[in-house]
């Protein structure tokens, strides 16, 4: 079963992190092949001859991509090199080797479990590793309610906030009680002015953000502000 999770403002070493990882899974006698090329990737299969002559060897890969304050990690089963239960023939295959694939598969599905265990309690332990810039608030707005985001039933207000984060721009909504919806500028395809909502008048206007969400689908949230801050915060955001 694949696993992921993304991580926003845990400012951690990804590096340190990948090798931590490596570690864990040299110490639990495991072959290890990564690459760091794009990100980070890593994958392990267990020492074996009987495994690999019966093509039996699975792997556990496991991927970091992002930057150190905003990362997405993932863990899922692969396999070792290629897959000869696939391209072979099964009558080559002997009863031992069949039921050795068996145990793997369990076992492969143990390890993922135990090991995103250990990345979770890693990456809490890592948290503020690495050196960043302070975040700064170039702008906030009084904020009525937001409709639209996935997830979000507070209809509360709270600030609508324009942040520079180590040289990277993104729109914040707070709430009172410090939940937060965080738009990072990369994921944000339109803003535009809405009028005419329902059960507003005709000139109200309403801030609407087309972007990205995590599962790379097209959401478009709406923000309700005063009518003569949103001509301004467009500027901003255009720049």
């Amino acid at each position: 079963m694949t696993k992921n999770q993304q991580y926003l403002d845990y400012f951690v070493d990804l590096s340190y992190l990948a090798s931590k990882i490596q570690s864990y899974l040299l110490e639990h006698h495991f072959e290890v092949a990564v690459s760091n090329e794009k990100g980070h990737f890593i994958q392990a299969a267990k020492r074996g001859a009987l495994r690999t002559t019966t093509g039996t060897r699975r792997s556990v890969d496991v991927i970091i991509k992002g930057v150190p304050d905003d990362f997405e990690i993932k863990v899922s089963s692969g396999e070792w090199g290629n897959n000869l239960l696939v391209s072979a023939p099964l009558f080559v295959i002997p009863v031992v080797g069949i039921a050795a694939t068996a145990a793997r598969v369990y076992s492969a599905k143990k390890l993922e479990s135990k090991l995103w265990s250990y990345i979770k309690s890693e990456v809490e332990s890592l948290r503020n590793t690495m050196q960043m810039s302070r975040k700064t608030i170039q702008n906030q707005y009084d904020c009525d309610y937001v409709e639209g985001y996935p997830g979000w039933k507070s209809t509360v207000g709270g600030k609508l906030l324009i942040e520079q984060n180590n040289g990277k721009e993104r729109l914040v909504f707070e709430a009172p009680d410090g939940e937060q919806i965080t738009i990072p500028s990369s994921k944000i395809l339109k803003a535009s002015i809405v009028l005419g909502k329902k059960d507003l008048g005709p000139n109200d206007q309403l801030l609407e953000i087309t972007c990205i969400d995590r599962d790379g689908n097209h959401i478009r949230p709406v923000f309700s502000l005063e009518n003569g801050v949103i001509p301004e915060i467009l500027i901003q955001m255009n720049r």
